[in-house]
């Protein structure tokens, strides 16, 4: 067990199945809050990350100005409670998150021949085979062979998009997130689709050519297949954890907390919480959370409800539930809008709120009764936060400068004020 900042610190690996893989390290969690002197446990996960060590450095910083907010004045009847963090582990994929000031894409910077960008493509493709099954693996040799034969070829197109997608065969048909609306149309439409000039204007002269292209196709991709992965962790892996948890203290006080996909896994873990016997966890924390800003909705406004709705409904939540969002979150803003280039006749949506496929974590909730919207501010200022509902922090303006921005001081100080509502 490992000591971060003061908690006692202590990691669950999961795999692509949510099955736990570091059961001595889950045992040593168990014997910890075993102890009287443990009153609270936080469970966090990481969103999209290259590594392990990727995702202990955002809980390292997360931790440290948490430790900052909790030696205030203010907190000082929560700092005096036994903290145990349990850090998910879990195998995302890296999607190109990090921009530049002037809004490219980092790494994307001098792609300017299709080689490069047909490479680029290449190597997207080996990293989604790579944990794939060995049928899924044949899939995607076979969607590799047809990579020289993609320009102007409709068949080709088609069956290369064909193939790629198999990936998600089993994943869960949810209309708000526009997966099957994606699935409807033919693999050359979509790769028309891609060659808008509005969604690869300041990519590179390359992207839009086939292979930039392709690049785009899977890179969405990936985001998919880690959002059906980040879903069943958590539905699986981490809501077995937790239910083990209140099974060796009934009260022991239990908060969740997820960035980005994290989000999703958390928000699932909460949903498959609601399940009997329900589990109520005394706080639930989504930070920049990249599923859609209707997946609390009763009806999204064509008749579909949220994934995660049950969660409002049933009050799963028993503290404070906060949500935090960002209209600097191009990370989110720019998946969802290529989601909407894809699924819907407008090609010119950009993710934002009159976006049907925007997120969350760009968005926050929406069209969700249960909402109460709120500026996140700096440290200082106390949160009066309602129960029952989803607390909404606005993080735009400057305290939430993009995707991964949740470490910093104003966040860490809502997330403080969550758990001395406990």
């Amino acid at each position: 067990m490992q000591l971060i900042e003061r908690f006692d610190f202590v990691p669950l690996t999961f795999d692509d199945r949510g099955a736990l893989t570091s059961k001595k390290d889950f045992n040593a969690l168990l014997d910890r809050v075993a102890s009287p002197a443990v009153t609270d446990a936080i469970v966090i996960a990481h969103g999209f990350r290259n590594d392990a060590r990727d995702a202990t450095t955002l809980y390292t910083h997360f931790l440290q100005t948490l430790r900052s907010n909790l030696d205030r004045p203010e907190f000082a009847s929560v700092a005096a409670r036994g903290f145990v963090v349990a850090g998910v582990y879990w195998p995302s994929k890296p999607f190109r998150e990090a921009f530049g000031d002037d809004g490219v894409e980092e790494g994307t910077r001098g792609i300017r021949r299709e080689a490069d960008a047909m490479a680029l493509a290449k190597a997207e493709l080996a990293d989604l085979r790579r944990d794939a099954s060995p049928a899924k693996r044949k899939k995607l040799d076979k969607a590799k062979q047809l990579l020289p034969k993609l320009e102007g070829n409709a068949k080709a197109q088609d069956e290369f998009v064909a193939l790629v997608l198999s990936l998600l065969d089993r994943a869960a048909p949810d209309k708000t997130e526009g997966l099957p609306q994606i699935k409807k149309r033919s693999g050359s439409e979509l790769l028309n689709r891609l060659a808008d000039p509005n969604g690869t204007r300041g990519l590179g002269d390359a992207f839009g050519t086939i292979a930039g292209r392709v690049g785009q196709f899977l890179n969405l991709t990936t985001w998919y297949v880690m959002k059906d992965r980040s879903g069943t962790v958590g539905e699986t892996g981490v809501a077995k954890a937790v239910r083990a948890l209140r099974r060796a203290r009934d009260d022991l006080k239990i908060h969740l907390v997820g960035h980005s996909l994290g989000g999703r896994l958390m928000a699932s873990c909460a949903k498959s919480l609601a399940d009997a016997p329900k589990l109520r966890p005394d706080s639930l924390v989504l930070l920049e959370a990249a599923f859609s800003h209707y997946g609390f909705s009763a009806d999204n406004g064509r008749g579909a409800k949220g994934f995660f709705r049950n969660v409002v409904t049933k009050k799963v939540v028993k503290g404070p539930f906060v949500s935090t969002f960002s209209a600097q979150d191009t990370v989110v803003g720019k998946a969802y809008s290529v989601m909407s280039r894809l699924a819907l006749d407008n090609t010119r949506e950009i993710g934002d709120a009159s976006d049907e496929f925007g997120g969350i974590g760009r968005n926050g909730p929406l069209k969700t009764e249960e909402v109460v919207t709120s500026h996140l501010h700096a440290p200082g200022t106390p949160y009066d936060y309602a129960l029952d509902s989803i607390n909404n922090l606005d993080g735009s303006g400057g305290l939430i400068t993009n995707h991964s921005d949740v470490t910093n001081p104003a966040v860490t100080y809502a997330v403080a004020s969550a758990l001395a509502r406990t």
